[in-house]
């Protein structure tokens, strides 16, 4: 291979991706199946390092505050109620590859770089693809060190026939059981039954998608609506980031509810077909992945509430879609190699707040 073309081809190619990263949002695509990817990856944080991702926690009353007499002897009581919220990180990598003989076969800059493009284009896909899959699930066990604990993990399953409460103690391992939820572990590290505070909201709604539904919706959002004490200061400024996701049945049925509910639907036949319906002014997002039920993780026709301001990725810093130097390939020195990495975390600052979960409860 001739120094000077390898050279001149590796040139072309660490000369056009940064370009192609600046000019498009690797994650901004337009397609109704990444909703839930795009709103939920737009506000990841990020992360200077780390061997985990860590926050941290009050989960447990030091029994200090009371009624009492005005001679009464203070209540002192020196108790450890702080506990670490803990997250791995994961790693996503792709690539694309360039053959340099390409080069003289694509005459023209234009050509050169479509073709750049296009294999750009496609490994950013693939990733993407990826990711989306990971959202929602959990790892398929204790030794699983390659998924991420996502937003079923962190809103999980609670108990059959459960109306609506904070039920979901444990995550659940995405261990491909088609009848009865996953094997339970300690999310975050934590275990939800010794601390009932970091349990999350859970409500199964045994595939009822009729008026019971939107009375379970209406308790969730209600109980789930916190406002921090405001005692001197305010202790919580934080302005709620809720979004809905849902699939195909369960939007479905809540726009056919809707439009049996509204008496001048003959008029206007088009308000409730066509869109996604609106609860609490919240517009419930179509995510395709829930069309296929996981009895290990979120059982079937989930719905997830999620507050993004407590519930989000995390992502280190340096590794956000991290584009590599062109490189060589072992044994074929006619190809040129791009890397993509990003290495990234989901976490949970209070799962109590974070949002909730529906579903039918999978049942053996």
């Amino acid at each position: 291979m001739d120094d000077v073309l390898l050279a001149q081809a590796t040139d072309i190619l660490q000369a056009t991706l940064p370009d192609l990263s600046k000019k498009r949002c690797v994650l901004t695509y337009a397609y109704s199946n990444y909703g839930l990817m795009n709103s939920f990856w737009k506000d990841r944080a990020k992360l200077g390092g780390g061997d985990k991702v860590e926050r941290f926690i009050t989960l447990q009353d030091e029994g200090n505050a009371g009624h009492r007499n005005r001679w009464s002897e203070d209540t002192h009581n020196v108790v450890n109620t702080d506990h670490t919220i803990s997250a791995d990180w994961v790693l996503l990598s792709g690539n694309l590859s360039w053959n340099v003989i390409e080069q003289d076969m694509n005459k023209g800059a234009a050509r050169i770089y479509d073709k750049i493009e296009n294999k750009y284009n496609n490994a950013i896909r693939e990733m993407a693809d990826e990711l989306y899959q990971a959202i929602p699930t959990t790892p398929s066990s204790a030794t699983d060190v390659d998924k991420p604990h996502g937003l079923g993990g962190w809103l999980s399953l609670g108990a059959d026939s459960d109306t609506g409460g904070w039920g979901g103690q444990y995550g659940h391992y995405d261990g491909s059981s088609t009848t009865a939820a996953g094997t339970t572990y300690n999310i975050g590290g934590i275990n939800g039954s010794t601390y009932s505070r970091w349990a999350s909201y859970y409500a199964d709604h045994d595939g009822d998608l009729d008026d019971s539904l939107l009375v379970l919706l209406d308790r969730a959002c209600r109980k789930l609506n916190f406002q921090g004490p405001q005692l001197g200061k305010t202790l919580d400024k934080e302005s709620l980031n809720f979004s809905l996701y849902s699939n195909d049945n369960v939007i479905g049925n809540i726009n056919l509810l809707y439009a049996k509910s509204d008496d001048q639907m003959g008029v206007r036949v088009n308000r409730h077909f066509g869109d996604n319906p609106v609860f609490k002014g919240m517009t419930f997002q179509y995510v395709d992945l829930f069309d296929t039920a996981n009895q290990d993780v979120f059982g079937t026709d989930p719905i997830f509430g999620v507050n993004h301001n407590l519930l989000y990725p995390v992502v280190l810093n340096n590794w956000d879609m991290k584009i590599s130097k062109p490189r060589q390939r072992d044994k074929q020195h006619l190809v040129l190699t791009v890397d993509l990495d990003m290495v990234y975390s989901i976490i949970c600052e209070d799962r109590r707040r974070a949002g909730f979960l529906m579903s039918n409860y999978p049942t053996s």
